[in-house]
């Protein structure tokens, strides 16, 4: 789900915006939506090639970590990723962790439910919609999901500022990548209120 998507499943629960389509509803649905099959369970076969024998048995711990990442792709708008990156890739030296790099982490964190907000508001101002002023027509969820993904994406890239800490693994970031996924996933039915107009 691009950032596109995310606004537009925030504008489709609004009253006075045609929907666009459903809103994605668990970890399988955000992750389609997101263009990423959820992983199959870990030893599961992988689907036989067209005409061939079947394949064997693989272990899809990786893919299921990745399938989550896109999860959260889903969440953070792209210009978040993309500027996040780019940014971070420009002021990092080897083999330390810089201010610089604790710095761009620290606005981009705020800048993200600003983005979602920015996004969500020019879809609905084109759709000849009233411009969500009012915090009863923000997309609260959607902001509140992005920065929550936004976080765990970061703390899981290679070379983060997290690494500065002692108690940092790559371990623990798969780990918090897959548990921020599934948590935003399951919550997401509840929080997913229609927007005032």
């Amino acid at each position: 789900m691009s950032i596109s998507s995310l606004a537009n499943a925030a504008a489709a629960r609004r009253s006075d915006f045609a929907p666009v389509g459903g809103v994605p509803q668990g970890l399988a649905e955000i992750a389609k939506a997101s263009g990423t099959a959820p992983a199959p369970a870990l030893g599961a076969a992988p689907p036989p090639p067209p005409g061939g024998p079947p394949a064997p048995a693989v272990n899809q711990g990786a893919n299921g970590v990745n399938t989550a990442l896109n999860v959260l792709f889903g969440y953070i708008p792209t210009e978040v990723l993309t500027l996040y990156v780019a940014l971070v890739a420009a002021i990092q030296k080897p083999d330390t962790v810089t201010p610089a790099q604790w710095i761009v982490f620290w606005i981009f964190l705020a800048f993200t439910p600003i983005v979602v907000w920015m996004v969500y508001a020019s879809k609905v101002k084109a759709a000849n919609g009233r411009l969500p002023t009012r915090f009863q027509a923000w997309p609260v969820w959607e902001m509140l999901a992005a920065t929550v993904a936004y976080v765990a994406w970061a703390f899981a890239l290679p070379k983060t500022p997290f690494t500065q800490y002692l108690w940092y693994s790559s371990a623990l970031a798969g780990i918090a990548v897959l548990v921020t996924s599934t948590v935003l996933g399951l919550l997401a039915p509840f929080f997913q209120r229609a927007l005032g107009k």
